[in-house]
């Protein structure tokens, strides 16, 4: 049998070609196995040969998005596992199963209909030509597409069986998967919802916020893998102190990193990160900074605002984190099931990806390469494939953005339970306030339960960990004072490191601070070896901040929370995540002395950006909304002075700064930030007032400062930026006299 398969499949290559050794032994060992268990072998070795082809050279891709536009444009949402029996009729040229498929799944027009035209035979065959004579690595080709051919020759049960070794058979594959890793593939605790309140704080914050604490952990205890978690935290205010934002940093520092463990793995190269940082920070106690033991927890992922009427002016907050946890156990191949796999790569930190061996696999690369998968995406391909799961294009369109209006609470939770669940999923929701609400239309089954008592102290115990040792590292180099300067109008600026220049400024001096600090390794002029690096540098700064502002003396900064690598666990791409420089730096300016007053969120309104929204997906686990803006903490030297009553937290809708024009940078700055904001700070000024800006940019607090008539000071370490700021403040300036 095996030199018929052979001989049939050569008869219809158009090249000299042999099977590898491996494919050979396999085949043999499968043809085996099937007839002593009496399956069946075809010998429709032409229709198989055919399908292999035009699955390894995508060759009805064009035909396959045709039929996706149209079905779009009838109003018809195909999901992940349809779409794969669409592309298999096409490559099989099986157009009465294609009917059969509209018709069932009511996605049947005369469009549709008309638009199946698979490539011909004819055409298979000299596309196979034209790729063979023209591609260096042909012979891979080919091997790719035995692969498949065989395969396809075989009844599923057979190579399902055979590759894994295993006796039980189900046509579904998660299923199947199910059945071998029950634990892995229960879905009874798929997502928790987090409603915190103000009565959780009225007693003590410490009190409170160790019942918070108590509770993520308890989540990340009873979670399934791979889910989700949400925390609302709306305007909270204890004896006239706004806590929202304090609560957002503890809640997301103690989510992403309260569990300390060392990691027995290769990836985590804590030994070079210690040398790294050490030697950037002088001064760190390694005794109890502790480098070889990890921080983990929860991946935050996004930070969504809510506003509406509810929140009487301000906004309701709600996260959203993310659970991996290493699962080192085999996961069968999703195509042919065996267990003949490797994998020592995580494309994401704790999500482990495999990679098939199996010479026969039909999944096989182009070029003949194993199949790569990872468990939680065979997870949410298989969820794809319940409609109950589709998610209705308007709550789609609604959340497209991080930034929501007229939303309440209630609604808020019901997006993360359509959003961030599946139907029959198991939910819980932390509340001590919530009663039970209708959610009998999303199909899951919803518990709510109080947040845990507790008397251990999760707080204290928390911020003394070691991860706070490796920058909480005060600098202790002597400061060298900076001879360049620059006075125009009201504005003094200063070429030189903020660090140094701030020293030299008497302390209680300021009366107000408003700056964007340079983005941890966002810029090729702002890079960090890691964030401890970073952090190190941004809490030296904020103390000669501190120092230099008089008393009652308020500062916004503003700061996003973007995508990069932390590089204190792996240095590779796989630790790219989205980051939490907002909390970090809310974290380092309490432990400083400052006051957090509240944040004025910068909505920007439709980006236009690199992430994707859907990736074209209606289902859960999918919908990552676009980020539209950013932080403007308000922060205080004690409690602030009357004239800034009016700064509090808030929505402020401003435009960025259009700084590329057919592909040219008009500014000269990448990074600029609009007037608007240093605006909202100096308008509370008086023209006695001195306003600082310790990383000045262009030069825009300036700016605005001399256009109000107040005096400023501003700092920039880049020469060609000081240039740049002192060029652009002397034009702005000499308009106003004008």
């Amino acid at each position: 049998m095996r030199e018929l398969i052979i001989r049939e499949f050569t008869k219809l290559i158009p090249c000299e070609w042999a099977a590898q050794n491996a494919q050979v032994t396999t085949l043999d060992k499968l043809i085996h196995f099937s007839q002593e268990h009496h399956y069946n072998i075809s010998t429709s070795f032409k229709k198989a040969f055919l399908e292999a082809v035009n699955q390894k050279l995508s060759l009805n891709a064009k035909t396959y998005q045709n039929i996706l536009d149209a079905a779009f444009q009838d109003g018809f949402k195909l999901n992940y596992h349809l779409k794969n029996q669409i592309m298999q009729c096409l490559d099989l040229s099986d157009e009465s199963e294609y009917f059969s498929i509209l018709t069932i799944n009511s996605i049947d027009s005369e469009e549709m209909r008309r638009i199946f035209t698979p490539v011909s035979e004819e055409t298979t065959l000299a596309e196979l030509t034209a790729v063979l004579s023209s591609d260096l690595k042909y012979m891979d080709i080919v091997s790719s597409i035995f692969s498949r051919y065989c395969f396809n020759l075989f009844e599923k049960e057979c190579t399902s069986k055979f590759f894994s070794g295993e006796d039980y058979y189900t046509q579904d594959y998660f299923d199947y998967l199910a059945h071998l890793y029950p634990d892995m593939c229960k879905r009874d605790n798929a997502l928790s919802i987090l409603d915190i309140t103000d009565t959780l704080f009225r007693e003590t914050y410490e009190k409170g916020i160790n019942q918070v604490f108590k509770a993520i952990h308890a989540v990340y205890e009873e979670l399934n893998n791979h889910c989700d978690a949400a925390v609302v935290i709306p305007p909270i205010a204890i004896d006239g102190k706004d806590l929202q934002w304090t609560i957002f940093k503890d809640v997301v520092l103690f989510s992403e990193k309260h569990i300390s463990h060392p990691i027995e793995k290769t990836y985590f190269r804590w030994q070079k990160i210690k040398g790294i940082t050490t030697t950037y920070i002088s001064g760190i106690d390694e005794s109890i900074a502790a480098f070889d033991i990890a921080n983990e927890g929860f991946v935050f992922k996004d930070c969504f605002i809510l506003a509406g009427p509810e929140f009487h002016g301000s906004y309701s907050l709600l996260l959203i984190f993310e659970k991996n946890v290493r699962d080192e156990r085999i996961v069968h191949c999703p195509a042919c099931r065996t267990v003949d796999i490797q994998g020592n790569s995580y494309p994401i930190l704790n999500v482990r990806s495999w990679e098939c061996e199996n010479p026969l696999c039909p999944d096989r690369s182009k070029y003949n390469r194993g199949k790569r998968y990872t468990f939680s995406s065979v997870m949410r391909q298989k969820l794809m494939q319940d409609s109950r799961n589709i998610i209705p294009e308007e709550s789609i369109s609604r959340w497209h953005l991080d930034c929501v209006e007229d939303c309440s609470k209630i609604e808020g939770i019901n997006m993360c339970i359509r959003h961030y669940s599946c139907a029959g999923d198991g939910v819980k929701i932390y509340s001590d306030t919530l009663n039970l609400f209708d959610v009998s239309s999303l199909s899951r089954s919803v518990s709510i339960v109080p947040f845990p008592s507790t008397t251990d102290d999760l707080f204290s115990e928390f911020f003394s960990n070691s991860f706070f040792k490796r920058f909480i590292v005060e600098n202790k180099t002597p400061a060298v004072q900076s001879s360049d300067y620059a006075i125009i109008g009201k504005a003094k600026i200063f070429h030189g490191d903020c660090h140094h220049v701030l020293r030299f400024l008497a302390p209680n001096s300021l009366d107000a601070a408003v700056t964007s600090p340079p983005y941890y390794n966002a810029k090729e002029y702002s890079q960090w070896p890691n964030i401890y690096c970073y952090l190190y540098d941004m809490y030296n700064i904020s103390l000669d901040i501190f120092r230099v502002l008089k008393p009652g003396a308020v500062y916004l900064f503003n700061i996003f929370d973007y995508f990069d690598n932390e590089k204190n666990i792996v240095l590779s791409a796989m630790g790219d995540k989205r980051m939490i420089l907002g909390a970090y730096m809310l974290d380092i300016f309490q432990r400083i002395g400052f006051n957090i007053v509240g944040n004025i969120i910068w909505y920007k309104g439709e980006i236009h950006g690199n992430r994707s929204f859907n990736q074209g997906n209606m289902t859960p686990y999918y919908q990552a909304p676009l980020n539209c803006w950013e932080h403007i903490f308000i922060l205080s030297k004690g409690q602030p002075d009357e004239k800034f009553s009016g700064l509090q937290s808030s929505i402020a809708s401003i435009r960025p700064v259009i700084k590329m024009v057919k592909g040219k940078n008009t500014l000269g700055h990448t990074a600029p930030f609009p007037v608007e904001i240093p605006d909202l700070l100096i308008d509370c000024l008086t023209d006695a007032d001195i306003v600082l800006d310790p990383f000045l940019g262009s030069g825009t607090t300036c700016i605005s400062a001399n256009r109000h008539n107040v005096n400023s000071i501003g700092i920039e370490m880049n020469g060609d930026y000081y240039l740049l700021s002192q060029k652009i403040i002397e034009e702005k300036t000499m308009l106003l006299f004008n």
